[in-house]
């Protein structure tokens, strides 16, 4: 077994002493006391074991590294950049032995960031936000420290710009709050939670570039890095970009404050790039480096700020929602503009659908209306009324009414003629559950109206507008309301019609909302389109108010009756009606025929327990 010395810390020499050199004794070991850098020179040893500390190792480990030495750490009190960058085993007996064990030392990558040694990570930007964000991972009541002094410091938070070029001049022009670049990604605590970990040593640096465009998106990262426990994969979040290279050049406007390892620093550029091979580590439980002729590089910026966004958000106070320039939603804005157009596909399944929608309402058959659901293309026209109401753009909102308006008259004139033509006119269950809209429908139409515009303005998920269209139906109450014109039934119509105008404005004003919060239009653009919508849903709500508490009452009254019992007879089935007075229809049940005098009695003690006059209309029933 070859010689080595053992180069251990001066300043606690009886601590090594104690417990560290007995361990040492079965192996050919020299040993020195470190007290002065000079004096490493005078070494001659090929094999050279450290117990050191951090700040001792920067420069010892620069020595080895011109030295070509062979070089194996043992845990210090004061190692903690340093084992976590080499691996190094926390136990003494197993860092020895994963040092003697080793047979050929391995060639280990350095990172230099201005031609000064980084065993962490270096960082720019606000320090705000980054010095608190590294610390997230440190224990459960630290993460929640710094989680609060970070959300106290949200109005303080500035980006600035930044140019980052890549080994392969990859060039990136972005705005950002911090940018933390590392050799590995479990080297920082503020990287390993963010990407994947490499499961192959690869020569490249990792830069991660957080840059937020509003507070919601800082509140995001923070909930993510307080919760999260295993690091992301595949997409990042869209505050987050990721650059794999050998070296990196960043660059401002003027000078940059970055930290190497926590030390605070400025210069004009910073240069961040890894030194292949540079140290000989012995260290058996090291990943071997992944053998690559040509590094591939990652640049996973897509997300990031670019062109006039960055203006736009450099030394700002960032606004509470992210404002999307055209650029960025171009694509949602083209597929809108032609939903808004009246076409004759679009002419073709409005009928169609109505059509289906009425046999469906006459045949009491669920399925087949929800057949017409999917069919009808109403919503489309809605969702881009909703865009061109949040961004004020007249002729975009104009010719999506007309659309709208058309599709809406279509579909009442041919519920209306088709009711003509067939001899039925009895309010079946599928009827009847369109003509007293509450405001569960207002709930049920802002919700979708949330999920139409999410699904919209992301084209990976617009399959899910199908499920949209099912659980707001536009069509069926178009098609009740043409029912109740053909049977010339105030009553079904207005019915109907309250319930179309609910989902309507529900949609208008919560698909506005959704765009606004996405970013599609700044709040000084879409404040009137919103207000509007809001006045307009406020007085549709006033009827649906008054709906929601009859059938409340109602409710309250069938809770109270149900499974009563008085005098050995028990109430059951219990269905209730509003009118000049109560209407309750129920089963009693008893073990013997009731007389007219104990259904009079059962009456008599329902509106005593009521408070109120009742009409009833009883089934007797005989259990025995």
């Amino acid at each position: 077994m070859t010689q080595c010395t053992v180069l251990y810390d001066s300043a606690q020499t009886e601590l090594f002493e104690r417990e560290i050199k007995p361990l040492l004794q079965e192996y050919p070991c020299q040993f020195m006391a470190y007290s002065d850098q000079d004096a490493l020179t005078f070494m001659e040893s090929e094999r050279v074991v450290l117990w050191l500390g951090d700040e001792v190792l920067y420069s010892v480990l620069s020595v080895a590294e011109q030295n070509r030495w062979q070089i194996g750490f043992l845990p210090h009190p004061d190692m903690v950049k340093v084992r976590r960058s080499f691996s190094v085993a926390k136990k003494m007996k197993e860092a020895i032995e994963n040092i003697f064990s080793a047979e050929e030392p391995i060639e280990s990558d350095l990172l230099y960031c201005n031609d000064q040694l980084v065993l962490s990570s270096v960082m720019l930007g606000s320090p705000e936000a980054m010095k608190p964000a590294t610390r997230l991972d440190e224990g459960f009541w630290s993460k929640l420290k710094h989680l609060m002094i970070m959300t106290s410091r949200l109005s303080k938070m500035r980006l600035q710009a930044y140019q980052l070029e890549t080994f392969k001049q990859h060039t990136v022009r972005t705005a950002a709050l911090g940018i933390t670049v590392v050799y590995r990604i479990e080297n920082s605590d503020f990287t390993r939670c963010l990407v994947k970990k490499e499961l192959e040593d690869i020569s490249s640096l990792n830069g991660l570039i957080l840059a937020p465009r509003s507070l919601i998106d800082i509140v995001s990262f923070l909930f993510n890095r307080f919760f999260s426990r295993e690091s992301l994969s595949g997409s990042l979040p869209n505050y987050l970009g990721h650059i794999q290279t050998r070296e990196m050049t960043i660059s401002g406007n003027g000078s940059l404050d970055y930290s190497v390892d926590g030390q605070a620093l400025s210069a004009e550029i910073v240069q961040v790039c890894v030194r292949e091979n540079a140290l000989l580590v012995l260290n058996s439980s090291l990943p071997k480096k992944k053998r690559s002729q040509e590094l591939k590089e990652v640049v996973r910026v897509s997300s990031l700020p670019k062109g006039q966004a960055v203006k736009e958000l450099v030394d700002r106070p960032l606004p509470w929602v992210h404002h999307s320039d055209l650029e960025e939603v171009k694509e949602t804005f083209v597929t809108l503009s032609e939903n808004a157009q009246c076409t004759q596909a679009y002419l073709v399944l409005m009928v169609l659908s109505t059509l289906l929608a009425t046999v469906g309402l006459f045949a009491n058959s669920a399925p087949v209306i929800i057949g017409a659901m999917i069919l009808a293309p109403l919503m489309a026209p809605i969702v881009s009324l909703s865009m061109g109401v949040l961004r004020q753009n007249r002729e975009f909102a104009l010719t999506s009414f007309k659309t709208l308006v058309t599709g809406i008259g279509l579909a009442i004139l041919f519920g209306t003629l088709l009711s003509l033509l067939v001899p039925l006119h009895t309010i079946n269950s599928e009827i009847g559950a369109r003509l007293s809209p509450t405001l569960l429908d207002l709930g049920v139409a802002i919700i979708s109206g949330i999920a139409a515009a999410y699904a919209s303005a992301r084209s990976e998920i617009a399959k899910s507008l199908a499920g949209v269209a099912i659980a707001v139906a536009l069509v069926p109450p178009l098609a009740v309301s043409g029912i109740g014109l053909g049977w010339l039934d105030w009553g079904v119509f207005s019915g109907a019609f309250l319930l179309f105008i609910t989902n309507l404005a529900g949609i208008v004003l919560a698909a506005a909302a959704t765009f606004f919060v996405m970013g599609f239009s700044s709040f000084h653009v879409a404040k009137k389109g919103i207000m509007v919508s809001l006045l307009f849903v406020a007085m549709v709500s006033i009827p649906l108010v008054l709906s929601y508490n009859k059938m409340v009452k109602e409710q309250g009254v069938v809770y109270v009756l149900e499974g009563w019992k008085v005098d050995g007879i028990e109430v059951r089935n219990v269905k209730v009606r509003n009118g000049e007075v109560l209407y309750v229809s129920a089963k009693l049940i008893s073990n013997r025929p009731l007389e007219a005098d104990q259904i009079d009695n059962v009456k008599h003690k329902m509106e005593t327990l009521l408070g109120k006059p009742i009409q009833l209309e009883a089934v007797s029933a005989v259990v025995r």
